[in-house]
């Protein structure tokens, strides 16, 4: 399929919202040689409005040839919190999580674009807005509440616009390879108690460098549904 083919069909995606974001996160690696066409997919949607797109690479490659430079055990933690909360037996690459509730292989294109559509069409409980002059303390707003006795919680990603790597070993050498939107770090910001219109904190107080954008995830605990996100390309500075 041609590169024009590509570009036309992910922008067809349905019913995305900027209010209402779909989150999709990929779980990738360097080292893997089944996540480059997840990784181009990737970079095709990261930018499009409505979708908040943030790849993780995962570290249990690096002993297979390649270290992937923008691996860490905090990303396959994340994807490891997913297979707990989903009841995976073993985690894998490429995975693709849309929203904390569905996982896929994330090479497998039109089913990635058919569950990005659902997700959109479910919306989420909960808006985000960022307040404040500086992301250094940013004060997050939520459009309203939850019901009596529930809670989430705040989570921080922070990301590198793109990278671009020759790769010189593994299943990938000699591969030029581009990522899209690459986590460096990943903290939890706070727990919202579901009633308060705001929560704020500072990117200092969790050890958070600046980096060129930043996601916030409201998720029902570690590895849950995201019901609200919000993005941020700007430096927390």
């Amino acid at each position: 399929m041609a590169q024009g083919q590509l570009v036309s069909q992910a922008a067809s995606v349905a019913g995305l919202s900027e209010a209402a974001p779909v989150v999709i996160e990929l779980f990738t690696s360097q080292g893997c040689s089944s996540c480059p066409p997840a990784d181009a997919l990737l970079t095709e949607l990261a930018d499009q409005p409505g979708i908040i797109a943030l790849s993780y690479h995962v570290d249990y490659w690096d002993y297979i040839g390649w270290k992937d430079p923008f691996s860490s055990p905090e990303a396959t933690q994340r994807q490891r919190d997913y297979a707990s909360s989903m009841s995976l037996r073993y985690v894998y690459t490429p995975q693709l999580v849309i929203d904390g509730r569905k996982e896929l292989v994330g090479s497998r294109r039109g089913d990635v674009l058919l569950e990005i559509e659902e997700a959109a069409k479910a919306g989420k409980a909960v808006s985000l807005s960022i307040a404040g002059k500086s992301l250094s303390e940013p004060t997050v707003n939520f459009s309203n509440e939850l019901p009596l006795g529930r809670s989430a919680t705040l989570w921080v990603a922070v990301f590198d616009e793109q990278h671009e790597t020759e790769i010189q070993r593994g299943e990938n050498k000699g591969l030029f390879m581009v990522n899209k939107h690459v986590v460096r770090g990943f903290e939890r910001a706070g727990e919202w108690n579901g009633r308060d219109a705001s929560l704020s904190f500072s990117f200092a107080s969790l050890g958070l460098s600046p980096t060129d954008g930043c996601a916030l995830l409201l998720q029902d605990g570690t590895g849950g549904a995201i019901i609200g996100a919000v993005l941020h390309e700007s430096n927390p500075s």
